[in-house]
């Protein structure tokens, strides 16, 4: 058994016989001839089995499993379906069996049921796998026959009646279509069933070897059984069961043994059954050619009779009636516009049917490459073949841009078809009615000729109408089929390019260097020198201009950037003038200088981009020249970042007066970029032309150019980024503490170690794995230079802001000292009457909040989120760069953690929560912390720079906000988590219970303080009482309000108290408030002249308003004396306790002056005499 399962090992080779589905009829000669005999001697050595015919009787029923001898019979009751069942009805029956030992033998039983039927249904197999086999030889005779006696396509291909018209080409057309689908649908069936069986020709083998060695070994412990001489039902049933599973799995081992047999017999049959569709098909894609043909004749035929038609109508009607002329012009229009429109749709479904035929055949070539590479992995030449095949395959971009210029063209020809629709409506019986007025004036004679004319047009353009409104629903159509193959298309690439990623990045696409011979080296140079080669450069450039003019266009945009590049400088170096002053800095001038820097780096790289494009949109380019262009092509973007940072770095430039860099480091940098764009550009030039031009080249010359890239940016790096002399030693030494410092031997030889082992990898042979990784490595650079200026630029944007502000509120302040100064001097010039101050007061209690801005707190805290967004940009950035290449990362997105039900493609299903998934929750949470934590400061420049609202309107606005982004984060986590509102909905329920009864005095707090933010009853600033606790509202939060007393406590009020409670707010709608003065006199004295007294003291205050005016009463006769009480107006309630002192002050001293005494308490004592006891 051994011996033969070594053959079988040995002979698995010749599967690969079967994997190639085009090979001649030799090859499939040879398989027949090794393959056939080999099995044949399997089958002489293997055990018979005999198909099943009939099925046997079932043998006679020696007894019961507890009768006498049943035992010492079971090698002769063999397992019958009836037996079987009869012995599980006994055992069910039987009350002597404990409940355990009935399930066992119930089990057991079942399983041996389950091999018997099992056993049938794979001798049926093999029966019918050798009736069929035995009958596809003359099958496949029958079809080479019929194929040799196939005659030729007659001319034509299809029969027409001679009166066939365009309507019923077209019904023929459909029929066609249809049947070249049906046919093509045939012919990959089979080419799937050729290579499907191709793919498990190896596996039968192994299947085979596995299935008669499990058998072999059943039957060692059948004839072990048999020799323990066991006694009872158990061992009936066990000897049931192992032979049963003897006999399945030699009844398996049959049918793979008819299917090794007669793989070639079937393969034959496949392969003629193939040859016929194939036949088949392209014989009706010759009718459905012919047939679109005579379309496209009859559509223009169609098309010149109508437009001749309309012709001699126009010529008829030359001399006719205006209204006439004017519907004639209308049809012609309406006919040329139809000739469009069936040209367009003729176009669309030729680009649907070639669209179809490139999806179909890059499905079939993605199918062969997945088989191979399962089958036989990815040897080196097979790598190079699918690396030219990724760069083969088309533009997802330009799918994506034909789609957009599809879906403006499906909505011009529906709004097309309204319009037309609508004139339909118009254009029913009695049209011509609209022009009675006109008919009226005319004699009855040539009005009635008139009319008719009006309606023969009107006739015409119903007709043409509808044979619009016709061919724009078959554009339509044309349009939506193309979508559907240009969808399926853009799957396949993007699966297919998946694939290869995936595969191709570790994959060596040449030999190590070790291995490569250098000895073409001088020829590879000499090619890239010669002169002949770069005269067929300049002569395709030259017929390239000549083609089109439209790349002239391109040089006279690159001819004027280049004149004007002298003016570019002078205009980034004057935008820093008006730096100098905080009254005129703008933030404009620094994003004027940045664009007029990326214009001032843009000539040189258009102007390669242009030669490339050129060089390569050649019709019939030769490998030179169009090498020549996408080595241009391919420098032309590094080569315009590289010179925007250059000049963004250069003397007086944006990074210098703008950003404020130090000149050191500018300098550094400037001379860092010039080594990069006058050294390493032209070698990556020249290693993008030799990976272009061949294997050879890129093997030689390439992979030197490539390796001295990587090698030079690794100098590079390790110069200007080393911690003490490169460009960030200055950034280091400041913060000495930070994490870069702390990092620096970390990141520094890692930033080093990259490019050399990119230059490791190139020289052993990973060429492909080292130009990806490097076009990677630079993204990530490119990425950092526009992280680097984005920052910038929001931190001067910031600094700006932060200056215009400070400015804002210092004028702010000296505008309103030199008005009370004003305010002052009225006032003591005119006592008796209002001056402004109230005004201003008014103003100066609106204002105060602004005063209290801490601008430079606000400039931290925004300097702090704009890093911290820096920072997840760069971490987004990596990621997106690389996702597509390192599998390692999309591995996350198929590692599940748990699963939740929900709709699928296929409606319910389980949908996992990967890794991936997680990783996006913690992202999308530590987002929200820093977003909550600094987005209130950037909220608050915003709105002080760009609105008049005041402090309470800042911060309902901020906090409302805040609640705004927690509440998208909390449900984009629950969506990434699975969660959905079916599903929580019931725990909702249950804790809005639980918050009822124990959480529902914090519940009602954060009602409340939403409806404070909302509503504002209570604003930040305001001056409220709330019981005998009076100050100003610090903070409104979630669930408590905070309030600054007037001995600078803050007490802390529920939200809602301030709701259900009385609350004062002295500011709510103005901050006019009013002072109340009771003054005693004693009794007596002269009560007119106090009172006159208290109005003088009022009016003399300038601070005390006189609208409305203060009142005088007398208010009771008290115990100290007579009581006048004086109420007065204040603009703010600010300084109500030092302008209710100071008239408390002028009162005392007047009443002094006048003599009027102050009333004083008074007590009697009565004294009474009393004997002593």
């Amino acid at each position: 058994m051994r011996g033969w399962l070594g053959t079988v090992r040995r002979h698995r080779q010749w599967a690969q016989v079967w994997r190639g589905t085009d090979r001649g009829r030799r090859q499939d000669t040879v398989g027949t001839c090794v393959i056939a005999p080999l099995l044949l001697f399997l089958l002489l050595v293997a055990p018979v089995v005999p198909a099943r015919s009939e099925a046997p009787s079932p043998p006679p029923d020696n007894g019961s499993p507890s009768a006498p001898g049943f035992e010492r019979s079971m090698a002769t009751l063999a397992a019958h379906p009836a037996v079987v069942e009869a012995r599980m009805a006994e055992a069910e029956a039987a009350t002597d069996l404990a409940e355990e030992e009935r399930e066992r033998l119930l089990g057991q039983y079942r399983r041996v049921l389950d091999n018997l039927a099992a056993q049938a249904a794979a001798q049926d197999e093999a029966a019918r796998l050798q009736e069929r086999q035995a009958r596809a030889p003359g099958q496949a005779e029958s079809i080479r026959a019929r194929l040799s006696a196939m005659e030729p396509l007659p001319q034509p291909p299809v029969e027409l009646p001679a009166d066939a018209d365009l309507a019923a080409v077209r019904r023929l057309l459909v029929q066609e279509a249809a049947e070249v689908a049906t046919r093509q649908e045939r012919l990959d069936a089979l080419q799937q069933a050729l290579a499907e069986e191709a793919d498990a020709l190896p596996g039968w083998f192994r299947g085979l070897a596995e299935l008669r060695q499990r058998a072999l070994d059943l039957e060692d412990e059948l004839a072990g059984a048999l020799a323990a001489g066991a006694e009872g039902a158990e061992a009936l049933t066990r000897y049931w069961l192992l032979e049963s599973e003897r006999d399945r799995l030699r009844a398996e081992a049959l049918v793979l043994e008819q299917k090794l047999l007669g793989a070639d017999v079937r393969r034959a049959l496949t392969l003629a059954q193939r040859d016929e569709a194939r036949l088949s098909l392209d014989r009706a894609l010759a009718r459905q050619a012919w047939l679109q043909a005579q379309e496209e004749q009859r559509r223009r035929a169609e098309a010149d009779r109508v437009l001749a038609e309309i012709e001699a109508a126009k010529e008829a009607a030359a001399d006719a009636h205006p209204q006439v002329w004017a519907l004639v012009r209308a049809n012609a229009a309406v006919a040329e516009t139809i000739n469009q429109i069936k040209a367009r749709a003729a176009a669309a479904e030729a680009a649907s049917a070639e669209t179809a035929t490139t999806s179909r055949a890059l499905q079939q070539a993605f199918d062969n490459d997945r088989r191979r590479i399962a089958a036989a992995g990815i040897s080196r030449a097979m790598g190079r073949a699918l690396v030219d095949r990724r760069e083969r395959l088309p533009s997802v971009r330009e799918l994506r841009q034909q789609a957009a210029e599809r879906a403006d063209a499906e909505a011009e020809a529906t709004l097309a078809q309204l319009q037309w629709r609508e004139e339909l409506l118009q254009l029913g019986p009695g049209a011509a009615g609209q022009f009675g007025a006109e008919l009226a004036q005319l004699d009855p004679v040539t009005a009635e000729a008139l009319e008719a004319q009006l309606d023969e047009q009107i006739r015409r353009r119903v007709d043409l109408l509808e044979g619009a409104i016709e061919a724009e629903e078959r554009h339509l159509r044309a349009l939506a089929e193309l979508d559907l193959a240009a969808e399926s298309l853009r799957t396949v690439i993007l699966d297919y390019r998946a694939f290869l990623d995936e595969r191709l990045l570790w994959t060596r696409s040449h030999v190590p260097v070790t291995e490569q011979g250098f000895d073409a080296l001088p020829r590879v140079i000499a090619e890239l020198v010669s002169p002949s080669n770069w005269l067929l450069v300049a002569q395709a450039l030259a017929a390239g201009l000549a083609a089109a003019w439209s790349w002239w266009v391109g040089l006279l945009v690159v001819a004027l950037l280049l004149v004007f590049d002298r003016w570019l400088r002078q205009r980034i170096r004057a935008t820093a003038a008006p730096l100098r002053r905080i009254s005129k800095d703008r933030f404009a001038y620094t994003l004027g200088a940045i664009l007029l820097t990326l214009l001032l780096a843009a000539p040189v790289s258009l102007l390669l981009a242009l030669l490339g494009l050129i060089l390569i949109s050649a019709p019939s380019p030769e490998a030179f020249p169009y090498a020549v262009g996408n080595g241009l092509l391919r420098i032309a973007p590094p080569l315009f970042c590289l010179r925007a940072f250059r000049m963004l770095c250069m003397s007086g430039g944006v990074a210098e007066r703008h950003f404020r860099w130090r000149t050191l480091v500018l300098r550094r940098l400037r001379r860092s970029l010039d080594i990069a764009i006058w050294t390493l550009l032209p070698l990556a030039f020249v290693a993008a032309v030799m990976s272009t031009l061949g294997e050879l080249q890129a093997a030689t010359l390439g992979r030197l150019a490539l390796t001295g890239v990587t090698l030079g940016f690794a100098l590079l790096v390790a110069v200007a980024l080393h911690p003490r002399h490169g460009l960030l030693r200055d950034l280091l030494a400041e913060t000495p503490n930070g994490l870069a410092n702390r990092l620096r031997h970390l990141w520094y030889p890692l930033a080093v170690a990259v490019p050399l082992m990119l230059s490791i990898l190139t020289l052993a042979g990973f060429h492909y794995t080292a130009v990806t990784l490097f076009d990677l490595w630079l993204g990530q650079l490119w990425l950092l230079f526009g992280l680097v200026v984005l920052q910038q630029s929001i931190v001067r944007w910031l600094l700006v802001t932060r200056r215009e502000l400070a400015l804002r509120v210092a004028l702010e302040r000296r505008a309103r000292r030199e008005a009370q100064r004003q305010d002052e001097a009225m006032a003591e010039a005119e006592a008796n009457t209002e001056t402004s101050a109230e005004a201003r007061a008014r103003t100066d209690a609106g204002e105060t909040d602004e005063e209290t801005v801490d601008l430079v707190a606000l400039d931290v805290q925004t300097r702090r989120l704009v890093n911290a967004l820096i920072a997840l940009g760069a971490g987004v950035g990596l990621w997106v760069l690389w996702a597509d290449v390192l599998p390692a990362l999309n591995v996350l997105e198929r590692i599940p953690l748990w699963g939740n039900s929900g709709v699928g493609e296929g409606g319910e299903d389980l949908l996992p929560v990967t890794v991936a998934d997680l990783g996006v929750m913690l992202l999308i949470v530590a987002v929200t912390v820093i977003a909550v934590r600094n987005l209130p400061a950037l909220l608050e420049i915003l709105l002080l720079k760009n609105t008049g609202i005041g402090a309470g309107g800042r911060y309902t606005i901020i906090a409302l906000t805040g609640y705004a982004v927690m509440a998208v984060a909390t449900l984009s986590v629950a969506g990434r988590l699975g969660l959905s509102w079916q599903q929580v909905q019931w725990l909702v329920a249950a804790l809005g219970v639980g918050i009822g009864f124990g959480l529902q005095e914090i519940v009602a707090n954060f009602i409340s303080g939403l409806i404070i933010l909302f509503e504002r009853p209570i604003r930040v600033g305001d001056t409220v009482s709330v019981g005998e606790n009076t100050g100003v509202v610090a903070r409104i939060e979630i669930r408590a309000t905070t309030i600054r007393t007037l001995d600078q406590r803050e007490l802390l009020v529920p939200n809602k108290q301030l709701i259900t409670s009385e609350v004062i707010n002295w500011t709510l709608s103005d901050q006019i408030n009013r002072a109340d003065i009771l003054v005693s006199i004693e009794y007596g004295s002269d009560t007119e002249t106090a009172l006159r007294i208290l109005g003088e003291v009022a009016a003399a205050d300038p601070r005390v308003m006189t609208d409305p005016a203060p009142v005088i009463t007398v208010e009771n006769l008290g115990e100290r004396g007579l009581e006048l009480m004086l109420r007065v107006f204040l603009p703010t309630i600010a300084d109500r306790l030092r302008i209710r002192g100071d008239l408390v002050n002028a009162i005392d001293r007047r009443l002094r002056e006048a003599g009027i005494p102050i009333g004083l308490p008074r007590r009697d004592v009565r004294m009474r005499d009393a004997p002593l006891t």
